[in-house]
């Protein structure tokens, strides 16, 4: 059996098991996917919902669904796991958000770092790049087949999200020294529901961070 095409559409264009698609979402099903009335789909609106549906109209950037069935927490997994990790320069930071969302990251925290080699002092470029990442996030979800779209924060320094931290999430933090224990040799807590990876940007993170 084929598998259900994946669009996405925001909370506010669902109404009354009617889902009206944003029109590049539109534009996809009826002149890339050459998709027509009566055909299957699912909707994900990014806070955890999939809709089970079928297209009622489409055509000319609209495309109308009836909705079948929901779905809550869609594709999404039992953990939500946070991942915290150094910026780096250039737009790796983009493969991150891509790949930790294909992988069930349900958020993630940029580190300015002692070893970094960036910044975000200019508060507009740090909400263009958070902006930019939403968007990395927003087709990662498409392509894995999640309904949840993960929560990309500003960037912040290791201190300022450690004080913020949840105090019941587990901690890792990754981290070479002789003291460090091989990720086998970490001890879970039985069914762990929210937990927390601290990474270092690609040239690690500094003693005093680790301290």
């Amino acid at each position: 059996m084929r598998t259900a095409p994946l669009f996405y559409a925001p909370p506010e264009n669902i109404e009354n098991n009617i889902i009206e698609l944003p029109e590049k979402e539109a534009h996809h099903a009826s002149s890339v996917m050459r998709m027509k009335a009566g055909e299957a789909l699912v909707v994900v609106d990014g806070i955890g919902n999939g809709y089970r549906g079928h297209l009622e109209k489409v055509g000319r950037g609209k495309a109308t669904i009836t909705v079948q069935s929901v779905l809550r927490n869609f594709g999404e997994p039992d953990l939500r796991l946070t991942l915290a990790a150094g910026l780096s320069v250039g737009q790796k930071f983009d493969t991150t958000v891509e790949k930790g969302t294909e992988l069930g990251v349900s958020r993630f925290v940029p580190l300015l770092t002692e070893k970094s080699k960036v910044n975000f002092k200019n508060a507009d470029k740090a909400e263009a790049r958070r902006t930019r990442l939403q968007r990395v996030a927003l087709a990662a979800i498409k392509q894995s087949r999640r309904s949840y779209r993960p929560d990309i924060s500003l960037p912040t320094t290791l201190l300022d999200f450690l004080e913020e931290r949840e105090p019941e999430e587990y901690l890792i933090f990754f981290h070479c020294s002789p003291n460090s224990k091989p990720l086998e040799q970490l001890q879970f807590p039985d069914h762990p529901k929210r937990v927390t990876v601290v990474v270092g940007p690609e040239s690690g993170s500094s003693v005093n961070e680790a301290e």
